[in-house]
């Protein structure tokens, strides 16, 4: 589990830029994963309220804490964000994020954090869908390889058998 000094380290290396989201951040060591990144990070009003919205190596995150007890989040993964359109404004901007389904809606972002946002969601999803295709072909595929490899007398029976157990699993 990643620690609030891992977090806030993963926000300095990016650059985030956050305001009046203080305890949302002490709440990320208990939502990012080991495996996951913080591409970047910003604040800004959604839904009645200041959230911080983070963009990692596999989702976006919108967070809010209560003032006493409780969290709101979202999540939208990397792979189901279908289109991220922002507005400049004179000081401040904001960000559409949609998910096929639903359009989610941050203003009041500073207009300093919006285009690093955009850039790093962008880059995130062109990562993500990047090992998406070199984690390559479907278990289908690979079984059909393995099975002309068998029949090839490349590999036996039983090292068929325990790769296509593997692959099953």
């Amino acid at each position: 589990m990643k620690t609030l000094k891992d977090i806030k380290q993963m926000l300095s290396n990016c650059g985030a830029y956050i305001v009046g989201t203080k305890k949302e951040v002490k709440e990320l060591p208990n939502i990012i994963g080991d495996d996951e990144i913080i591409t970047y990070a910003t604040s800004g009003w959604y839904d009645g309220h200041t959230w911080l919205v983070v963009s990692t190596s596999k989702r976006i995150i919108f967070l809010d804490k209560g003032m006493l007890f409780g969290v709101n989040q979202i999540e939208i993964p990397l792979g189901k964000v279908n289109a991220i359109k922002y507005k400049k404004r004179l000081f401040m901007g904001e960000v559409e994020i949609w998910d096929g389904a639903s359009m989610y809606k941050v203003k009041n972002i500073s207009k300093k954090t919006l285009i690093p946002f955009v850039n790093a969601v962008n880059d995130s999803i062109g990562e993500f869908e990047k090992s998406q295709k070199s984690s390559g072909s479907s278990v289908a595929d690979e079984l059909v390889k393995l099975k002309k490899l068998m029949d090839e007398g490349v590999i036996t029976q039983g090292e068929f058998n325990k790769k296509k157990k593997e692959l099953l699993k």
